[in-house]
């Protein structure tokens, strides 16, 4: 730590050099620490880990206030807070007899040098259990004679110890800690892996108290055991979880008796806490092609009781105006399906089409596992569209029936801002027009899009996105233009209009097309919590072919500005248009909505 002497040349210096250099001024002041000693240990990854150490304890920049004074405290405990886990870190690597000693540079503020004399290496001599027969269960995991004393190696294996013991049996109590005993002559150390159980038990009848309108009859079925089931703790863990993530309750806590009953069962008291069930939404959003748009929504998490959640949206654009609502029951005849229930009416005005229509479906919803989920469903929908092209002008009433079956693959950390992960899609959808207006035809679609950290704070992501369709069975003009396909616009290629990608007619109005392929790399960093940029790149092209060509690619290019909320990133972008630039009705577009764009 550093100790500040008396009055001397320096001190009396002090006001001279804060008027000329502000060395002690208020401000931010970049910290500049060193390590010496220890590049000639041979463990090569321990300068690396010392660094990260101090880098972590600084972390950036420090602000500086007005109080000389009071800088000369904040910086002497800094440093000594630095040097108190510098000497932690170095017993946890083996370096038990390590010195450290901090040089200051009195010239600057927050520099100087830990000079670290490591010293000898502890190896571990003996590993055992007490009670010993439980050494066995380390097999080729235990820590040889002559292995580095490293406190991470000794910690892993602590776990590996516990979790093996825990495999076959059911204990109601399982302890293990080590205990190291240091011999300095030799220097080696003794292990010993103290292991504590108590008597085997089952998991008896789960008691749910503190809910007031969720049903028993659903709590009951998230309970990942059957009574008599052998007692393991992480199933009361999962209980847990499974009762937060349904979103109903604020508070799930486990309480269990002292000890197992007579027969060797274990009751579970589940104390519950509901929160609100009831949520109200609203979103703003602004493109130029597309104009001002306003999201409004109301959710019920527990309509029935059984954590049916009920949504209604309410959108309303420039382009596009829909009232939709959806019902969703969970564990439908199994515990890993549901029934989802929706509608729709809609009003679209676009220069494709016009569109009034209403759609009724239904679809069950299955999840394989954490990742992997699919579903199938039945949709009917009823639309009058007007079309005035090279090909059609009047209007079609269009009573469609559709069977959407999809698969999704979602390992992302998170939906709004991921940083890393995959989300893979595809649906496979066939359609019959039960009013014969339309040929019957086949939708196909996937769509990707992955996310990297460049970083290990997460501040620097790229991303990239790309999304693929073909309609096989029917002409293009024989498919209602809704289910055609269109690109352009803040949710496929940015600096075009909405639509404006992909074949037109003779004045310049977009027809969709049977095909398309669209593509984006986004380079997304964030300067501070709240704020951060992007650099994107977007491409794609619509065909009246089955297959995509590629020989006529609208790329458009942008960048923007994130500022991430509590709820989410705001987003604004402005994009122009490298390639196709003919006839555009606009040579740039702007997009400012919540979310990142994929």
């Amino acid at each position: 730590m550093r100790i500040w002497p008396g009055p001397s040349p320096l001190v009396l210096l002090m006001p001279l050099c804060l008027v000329l250099s502000g060395c002690w001024g208020g401000g931010d002041v970049r910290t500049a620490y060193s390590l010496s000693g220890v590049d000639g240990v041979s463990d090569a990854a321990l300068a690396p880990y010392l660094q990260k150490i101090v880098d972590d304890r600084l972390s950036g920049d420090f602000e500086l206030g007005d109080d000389v004074a009071d800088n000369q405290r904040r910086e002497a405990y800094r440093e000594q807070m630095i040097l108190v886990d510098l000497q932690k870190a170095m017993r946890a690597k083996g370096y038990y007899d390590a010195t450290i000693q901090y040089a200051d540079d009195s010239a600057r503020p927050f520099t100087g040098t830990y000079n670290i004399a490591a010293g000898p290496l502890y190896t571990i001599a003996t590993l055992t259990t007490n009670p010993p027969h439980f050494s066995t269960v380390m097999g080729d995991d235990a820590l040889k004679p002559g292995t580095p004393l490293d406190a991470a190696s000794v910690l892993v294996l602590q776990e590996i110890v516990k979790d093996r013991i825990a495999k076959d049996k059911c204990y109601f109590t399982l302890d293990v800690k080590n205990e190291v005993v240091l011999n300095p002559d030799t220097y080696t150390a003794d292990v010993t892996y103290r292991v504590d159980v108590g008597p085997e038990a089952k998991l008896g009848r789960v008691t749910f108290s503190g809910q007031d309108s969720v049903k028993t009859s659903y709590l009951d079925k998230l309970v990942p055991w059957k009574e008599g089931d052998c007692y393991r703790e992480a199933r009361i863990e999962r209980l847990k979880n499974a009762l937060m993530e349904t979103g109903l309750f604020s508070r799930a806590e486990a309480v269990l008796p002292a000890a197992p009953d007579e027969n060797g069962m274990v009751a579970v008291d589940v104390r519950l806490s509901e929160r609100a069930h009831r949520t109200v939404k609203a979103g703003l959003s602004y493109y130029t092609d597309e104009g001002l748009g306003a999201t409004f929504g109301w959710e019920h998490r527990n309509y029935f009781g059984a954590a049916e959640k009920l949504t209604t949206t309410l959108s309303l654009s420039t382009l596009k105006q829909s009232l939709s609502a959806d019902v969703l029951k969970p564990f439908f005849l199994r515990k890993d399906q549901s029934l989802s229930l929706n509608t729709e009416v809609r009003r679209q005005d676009t220069d494709a089409y016009e569109e009034l229509g209403i759609d009724v479906g239904a679809s069950i919803n299955r999840t394989f596992n954490k990742r992997l989920s699919g579903s199938t469903g039945v949709k009917l929908g009823l639309t009058q569209i007007t079309e005035d092209n090279d090909r059609k002008d009047g209007d079609d009433l269009y009573g469609l029936v559709s069977l959407p079956n999809s698969l999704t693959f979602d390992n992302r950390n998170d939906a709004l801002d991921p940083t890393r992960g995959w989300r893979i899609a595809g649906t496979v959808t066939p359609f019959f027009d039960v009013l014969g207006v339309s040929d019957p035809f086949l939708k196909l679609e996937f769509g990707a899009s992955t996310y990297w950290a460049m970083d290990e704070k997460k501040w620097s992501v790229l991303a990239l996105r790309t999304n693929i369709g073909s309609i096989v069975g029917s002409g293009t003009f024989d498919i209602p233009p809704t289910e055609r396909f269109f690109a352009g616009g803040g949710g496929s290629v940015r600096g075009y209009g909405y639509q404006e990608v992909g074949p037109k007619d003779s004045n310049d109005d977009p027809v969709g097309g049977r095909s398309m392929v669209t593509g984006s790399i986004e380079m997304r960093q964030r300067f501070t919590t709240n704020l951060g940029a992007v650099a994107f790149v977007d491409a794609g092209t619509v065909a009246n072919e089955a297959w995509p060509k590629m020989n006529d690619v609208a790329v458009g290019a942008g960048v923007g500005a994130r500022y991430y909320s509590g709820f989410g990133p705001i987003r604004f972008d402005i994009a122009v248009p490298l390639t196709q630039k003919d006839d555009l009705e606009s040579n740039f577009q702007i997009y400012i909505s919540i979310g990142q764009a994929f």
